[in-house]
């Protein structure tokens, strides 16, 4: 599973804000070092750093952007999709 500790930012945030920090969880809830991809539908407003969610050009026009992270974890087998949807306001 995949957890983003926050998913609002600021239309008016300027590039390389931090939205959030991504945790990629295993079957019993630890805690795995991960790479992250964003695909596609990040629509060119997000990226990752680490495992940090954030933004890439400012300012950001409001709505309610969906995103797919995809995380593959670094020491073990686990591999996870999951679906945010980013709210800029």
């Amino acid at each position: 599973m995949i957890q983003l500790s926050n998913n609002t930012v600021s239309a008016l945030a300027a590039a390389n804000t931090t939205i959030g920090t991504l945790t990629l969880l295993d079957g019993d809830g630890t805690a795995q070092q991960a790479n992250w991809l964003l695909t596609q539908n990040a629509a060119y407003y997000f990226t990752t750093s680490g495992s940090v969610l954030q933004t890439v050009n400012g300012p950001i026009p409001a709505g309610l952007y969906a995103i797919t992270i995809r995380a593959n974890a670094q020491l073990v087998r686990l591999q996870e999709k999951a679906r945010f949807v980013i709210q800029v306001s």
